[in-house]
C-alpha cells in the first residue's frame, strides 16, 4: 500500500481551520493549486515533528476555508492525478 502524499485535517476543538498534511517534495506545487482554486493558506507551511511513514519532511498547510471537506477532497485528489509520483 503506497502513503498518502497529501491529508486533510478537518476543524476540530482544538483547531478552528482545516489542515492539509503535505509531503514536503509536494508543497510548492500544491500552494500553487489552492491559490488557482482561491484557497489561501492562513500561515505560512509548517514542517511537522513527525516524518511521513517514508521517512520525508511533512508540511503542514492550514487554510481558512468555507469549501465543504468533501470538495477539500477533491482538489486533493485532482492534483495528485496531475502530479504523479
Amino acid at each position: 500500500m503506497q502513503p498518502e502524499r497529501i491529508v486533510i485535517i478537518p476543524p476540530t476543538h482544538e483547531q478552528s481551520v482545516f489542515s492539509f498534511h503535505v509531503d514536503e517534495s509536494l508543497v510548492a506545487p500544491f500552494l500553487d493549486c489552492l491559490r488557482s482554486t482561491e484557497l489561501t493558506p492562513w500561515r505560512p507551511p509548517a514542517v511537522q515533528a513527525k516524518s511521513g511513514p517514508d521517512g520525508r519532511k511533512v508540511m503542514q498547510i492550514e487554510v481558512e476555508s468555507v469549501v465543504p471537506e468533501r470538495e477539500l477532497q477533491s482538489i486533493i485528489h485532482d492534483f495528485l492525478r496531475n502530479h504523479p509520483k
